[in-house]
């Protein structure tokens, strides 16, 4: 099996330190790392795996609503456009 840097490149720069599964499947990850994430002890994570080798640890957010509120407004246009939109809709709907 072909080592995790020969397919994927570490930046060293960003590299946070390295851990060991433990015999449980329990992994501790780096002091270091969790301050510069800003993540503490029960902070939820979501796990998501890219490659046979690699592995992302996000933290999981606590209101999904609150996280992705607003993030569609360049998709379907301002208020105005949506309104305008749905007046033109509802004017072509006939009384059959």
């Amino acid at each position: 099996m072909a080592k995790v840097s020969e397919r994927v490149r570490i930046d060293e720069t960003t590299a946070m330190g390295e851990t060991t599964i433990t015999g449980r499947g329990q992994v501790t990850l780096p002091a270091r790392g969790l301050r510069s994430l800003d993540w503490h002890a029960g902070d939820r994570l979501l796990v998501q795996r890219l490659a046979p080798d690699v592995v992302v640890l996000v933290r999981r957010p606590e209101s999904w609503t609150d996280t992705y509120a607003g993030r569609l407004t360049d998709v379907f246009g301002d208020h105005e456009s949506v309104a305008e939109y749905l007046r033109g809709e509802r004017a072509s709907w006939s009384d059959d």
